[in-house]
């Protein structure tokens, strides 16, 4: 019998330097419900309002959202060449997935 591939959801995944069972923050695309009506700083799926990023949580945030997150991560004076690095693989990488999502969730687990 042949084994079926499970569908998989593409996800950027960073792990801070603290104990090894917490992952840090994990992104992944998010795609909205065309039934769903999204309001400015509140859960597209459940309306919840939100008022700042849930470190332990889902945090859905829009494309629009998005837009002005990458304005900014483009506009930031970085000194240190490795930084600057991942902060274009980032926006990279948010960039290529907003093309055909609705906004990139963040999930925390610290």
């Amino acid at each position: 019998m042949a084994k079926k591939s499970k569908r998989t959801i593409p996800a950027l995944i960073y792990q801070y330097q603290g104990p090894q069972r917490n992952v840090g923050f994990v992104l992944s695309p998010l795609y909205i419900e065309e039934s769903v009506e999204v309001e400015m700083e509140a859960d597209p799926r459940t309306g919840e309002e939100m008022k700042a990023l849930d470190p332990c949580w889902e945090n859905p945030i829009t494309k629009d959202v998005w837009v002005g997150i990458l304005s900014e991560l483009d506009q930031q004076a970085v000194a240190e060449p490795e930084l600057r690095i991942f902060l274009n693989r980032f926006t990279t990488w948010v960039r290529n997935h907003l093309q055909l999502a609705d906004g990139i969730e963040v999930t925390g687990n610290l």
